[in-house]
């Protein structure tokens, strides 16, 4: 079947794109159609559902991940329209998809967006070029060519007055003459030297390094992405490593990434890997154990494999029928989770993301009640209240709170779990957070590790959103700054005291605090912060990797013990400094 093409519809400002313009194919019968909005033209793509189907929201305001099959075969991918401009900022392209088969166009006025985006929300819409410039020539080198065109003008300008001068005044001797032929010739040459400075200022200037330094990291994520999945990723039960909470830490890592850049995202065909761990997880069968030491280093175990049989519903035998709705007995892995899922839903608006979080924090709230006036506990066991359990629930809640503000609920819980934290006695004199307290509801002294100083940066981002209080923002810039300076070496990489025998839980907690910390400098930037996570994305790019592109735990080299969890964590060290560069 040939696709079908035609102009946009009278008053739209897309495209329309339907179901004739998919080919049927035997082996992927079942098919849905994704519009998205790439470069000048909608593009119409259609996607295997033979694994998982797609329920995107039409808000224009949040771009669309480009969505293929589990097995990551795109079965077609083809323009349906002839190119058009939507470069104007009056008339953008608004591609919304509606039911899976039929797409629309948006026909109303343009989409509101926050100041200084363009259709996509990231980069601003061009206005028209007066000068009728091509498009392909970089702003850099138009500036240039400005500034040759204003120099040469102000050279000649310049030269021919002081030509018309001395002209005017004729010379005593050939010796006068020649020393006048001398000067103009120094004045042009002085004229030439303003030019080619002015010229390597344009070019040397911040925005241009800034945009080098995206395009550098975003490279280096993007093959970093393509390692941890073709070494890593099990496509049947859409886990990485065998590590449970590591996977939903993945999950959120690439979901971070794609909100970041979404064409390399459709690329690396994220929204399928998202919707496919999203499905799959919950299917397989798992068992989990943890172990704890004195230094509050955890060690997770989990068995993971895939399940035929259907889920039973309940809350009996946990190792027997895997983690549903991805509940289990430790509530910091349902936290992880939760979180990823929520990033989830921010890139896609795929409500079903929204839904579970939700879920999985009803389950949290079951932890509550403990014998400390408030918090909730680690685990189902009621024994131990810890940081990361409960920094995850102020996260959480702080998150849904943004999201559901119509349910004052999550946000009065993100407000208490806040007050009750900051007294709890976790965060010690240094001004960094222990493992957690002690039956005597006293701070246990256990090691202070990255990743109890990265969650609780988040959630504050998020709890001064949902309330407008920049105080708690000086909050958590005071506990990052500590924490940079309790486990940074002098060079400015970050540790953890367990290095280089973290065990898989240890092995994923500096890239928790390298993207909270992005969070945090996104909100209230420092210098210092930008700085830190640089340095950190290039230690692990030319310390920290080994030659198949496998980073390992120790930051800054020599790589040692690879993993799923040592790579993923490297990478959100990456995917941050994309942010920030």
């Amino acid at each position: 079947m040939a696709p079908e093409s035609r102009d946009p519809a009278p008053g739209s400002r897309c495209c329309a794109c339907s179901s004739s313009c998919l080919s049927s194919s035997p082996a992927h019968p079942h098919v849905h159609i994704h519009v998205d909005q790439l470069g000048l033209s909608c593009k119409c793509s259609s996607f295997s559902i033979d694994s998982f189907s797609s329920s995107p929201s039409s808000s224009p305001d949040f771009p669309l991940l480009q969505i293929t099959g589990a097995q990551q075969i795109v079965v077609q991918d083809r323009h349906c329209c002839p190119p058009f401009s939507c470069s104007s900022a009056s008339s953008p392209c608004s591609c919304l998809p509606s039911h899976p088969l039929h797409n629309r166009c948006s026909t109303g006025p343009p989409a509101r967006r926050k100041a200084g985006q363009g259709a996509h929300g990231t980069e601003p819409s061009p206005a028209p070029d007066i000068f009728n410039i091509p498009a392909a020539i970089s702003r850099k080198w138009r500036l240039v060519a400005l500034a040759i065109a204003a120099n040469t003008y102000i050279l000649i300008l310049h030269s021919h007055f002081s030509i018309d001068r001395r002209v005017a005044e004729p010379p005593n001797s050939i010796e006068s003459l020649l020393a006048s032929i001398y000067l103009i010739i120094v004045n042009m040459v002085a004229n030439m030297g303003s030019l080619a400075a002015r010229a390597v200022f344009l070019m040397s200037t911040r925005p241009i390094t800034q945009r080098a330094d995206v395009a550098t990291y975003t490279g280096n994520a993007v093959t970093a992405i393509n390692t941890l999945q073709n070494t890593w990723y099990d496509i049947s039960t859409g886990i990485w490593d065998n590590a449970w909470w590591n996977s939903a830490n993945a999950f959120t890592t690439l979901a971070d990434f794609a909100d970041l850049n979404r064409d390399e995202a459709n690329k690396l065909n994220i929204g399928g890997i998202l919707k496919n761990t999203f499905d799959q997880a919950q299917k397989a069968t798992a068992t989990a154990a943890k172990t704890i030491n004195a230094a509050g280093l955890v060690t997770s175990s989990y068995a993971i494999t895939k399940r035929e049989a259907p889920l039973i519903e309940g809350r009996q035998s946990f190792s027997a029928k895997g983690f549903p709705n991805f509940i289990n007995e430790f509530y910091d892995d349902e936290g992880w989770w939760a979180l990823g899922l929520i990033r989830a839903f921010d890139i896609t608006r795929d409500q079903d993301y929204l839904d579970m979080a939700v879920r999985i924090f009803a389950d949290m709230e079951t932890g509550g009640n403990t014998t400390c006036d408030g918090g909730i506990y680690w685990n189902k066991d009621r024994k131990y209240v810890n940081a990361i359990a409960n920094e995850l629930y102020l996260a959480v809640a702080a998150s849904l709170a943004n999201r559901n503000p119509g349910n004052g609920q999550y946000l009065d819980i993100a407000r208490s779990q806040w007050a009750w934290f900051k007294a709890s006695g976790m965060i010690n004199d240094e001004g960094t957070i222990n493992d957690g307290l002690d039956g005597n509801c006293k701070n246990n002294g256990a090691n202070v590790w990255s990743y109890n100083q990265g969650v609780v940066l988040g959630g504050l981002v998020e709890l001064s959103r949902a309330t407008g209080d920049k105080s708690v923002l000086t909050d958590a810039t005071n506990i990052a700054k500590a924490a940079i300076k309790a486990l940074a070496d002098d060079n400015g990489i970050l540790h953890d005291n367990c290095e280089p025998n973290c065990g898989s839980d240890g092995n994923q907690f500096k890239g928790i605090f390298a993207r909270n910390l992005r969070y945090l400098h996104q909100e209230a930037p420092r210098d210092e912060f930008r700085t830190f996570l640089i340095k950190n994305a290039d230690s692990n790019w030319s310390k920290n990797r080994d030659s198949q592109n496998k980073l390992g735990v120790v930051w800054s080299g020599p790589v040692q013990g690879v993993s799923g969890p040592t790579h993923s964590s490297a990478l959100d060290s990456i995917v941050a400094a994309i942010a920030v560069a």
